[in-house]
């Protein structure tokens, strides 16, 4: 069995994105369209090697249909 590479369990994983939360004004990691206002997304902090961690949204739908093309 092949483990999945940490890119891949980042797109995965949706069990890893913290909350519900509102973000408008930041775009989304997976498509990245703008984030509308009262436009619900989930939160997740990443870790980069070139500097502190940084914080990304993504829209649900988003997530939804990365699980069903899994």
């Amino acid at each position: 069995m092949a483990r999945a590479t940490k890119a891949e369990a980042l797109e995965l994983d949706r069990d890893g994105w913290e909350y519900l939360t509102y973000a408008p004004g930041h775009e989304c990691y997976a498509c990245h369209r703008p984030i509308q206002s009262l436009e619900p997304v989930r939160r997740r902090v990443v870790d980069r090697t070139s500097g502190p961690p940084a914080t990304v949204y993504r829209h649900n739908k988003c997530l939804s249909a990365q699980a069903v093309a899994a």
